[in-house]
């Protein structure tokens, strides 16, 4: 949370950054808030959320702990670097940062061959481990080839969208599929249309790496079965009313769909920022608000429970601080292509998140 306030900080005050696609500022804020907020918080879900898809335990919890030092200590000074345009620190903290993220894909490679269940959702997740360790890797070597004198920036875009498609668009129809079914009491769906999700958007993903007009196509294709997917979901639930992270995760889908049209279009910068303070700051701060009140309570209470009086889970977080910080992120993502004081719009929005979420873990 702490990076991707930092990142909506540097934005707000310099968006000046956006108008040059290499700016300091924007590759420090971008780093921030996909691989600092984006990838902190998935890697961090996934490590509860992989054993109870695979019904087996991670074989090396406790690996945890360096991936979390290697990335929290190399993406500062990967970010340092970028602001003060130091190859030597970029290159270092970005080191940092891969180690840790190829530590982990490999703790979850060793997961995926103790499953004993196997799904749609599962492989989701498996897709989604080895583009996290290939999006750094890609990085590295493009900062390598700049120093080694046959750099091609035409290969940054293999960087791009192994990071934003191959993670966080996997990540969120996949964890997406199995979360929003558990907090809507949805049952009876069946996961086939996931399945061919995830062949239509690695597909799509290739072809746009490749620079075939088949892979935006493919693309549309998949954020429109994302969409379908969604909809039977809450077609089965048995929850009624949504709550304030269901709401987030269906704005953040609308903003994936926006995102997408503005690329179809030829508006790239509305489509990066929709998709990075729309599509991904809703859904993974939605899902935060799910999340981490079942941690807490199940590290702080499930074991006072018969004992004595505990709270109940949607009593410890604070839904009005979540809801407004949702409009606040939401609003400021959609008038940021066009307004550039809607930066600080997006960070009063994370402001306002990271209240909700130091009132659950106080509670």
């Amino acid at each position: 949370m702490g990076f991707g306030l930092w990142g909506l900080l540097l934005l707000a005050l310099h968006p000046e950054a956006l108008h040059a696609a290499r700016h300091p500022v924007l590759l420090a804020a971008s780093h921030l808030l996909f691989l600092g907020f984006g990838v902190g918080v998935l890697v961090g879900a996934m490590h509860p959320l992989v054993p109870v898809v695979l019904e087996a335990p991670l074989p090396h919890p406790s690996w945890g702990y360096p991936t979390l030092a290697l990335w929290g200590v190399g993406l500062p000074l990967q970010v340092w670097g970028f602001l003060k345009a130091e190859p030597r620190w970029v290159a270092l903290g970005g080191g940092l940062v891969l180690l840790g993220l190829l530590l982990f894909a490999s703790h979850m490679a060793l997961a995926f061959r103790r499953a004993s269940r196997w799904s749609p959702v599962a492989t989701a997740l498996a897709w989604v481990s080895f583009y996290l360790g290939l999006t750094p890797l890609l990085g590295m070597l493009q900062a390598l080839t700049l120093r080694m004198g046959f750099y091609d920036p035409e290969r940054l875009l293999w960087h791009v969208l192994a990071g934003l498609v191959g993670v966080f668009v996997l990540a969120v129809v996949g964890v997406g599929h199995k979360l929003v079914s558990m907090f809507t009491l949805s049952h009876g769906v069946d996961e086939s249309v996931l399945g061919l999700l995830l062949w239509v958007l690695n597909l799509g993903l290739l072809g746009l790496a490749l620079k075939q007009p088949m892979g935006l196509g493919l693309l549309a294709v998949g954020v429109g079965l994302a969409c379908y997917d969604t909809f039977r979901i809450l077609r089965h639930r048995v929850k009624r009313a949504l709550d304030v992270g269901v709401r987030h995760y269906l704005a953040g889908l609308a903003f994936l769909v926006l995102a997408l049209l503005a690329l179809l279009a030829g508006q790239t910068l509305w489509a990066g920022l929709w998709f990075g303070l729309g599509f991904l700051a809703l859904i993974v701060s939605g899902m935060l608000y799910k999340i981490v009140p079942f941690l807490v309570w199940t590290y702080r209470y499930a074991p006072r429970v018969g004992l004595g009086t505990v709270p109940a889970l949607k009593a410890m977080l604070p839904e009005q601080a979540a809801g407004w910080a949702g409009i606040l992120l939401g609003l400021g993502a959609l008038l940021a292509p066009f307004w550039s004081p809607a930066f600080w719009l997006c960070l009063a929005g994370g402001l306002l998140c990271a209240y909700a979420l130091e009132e659950v873990l106080r509670s």
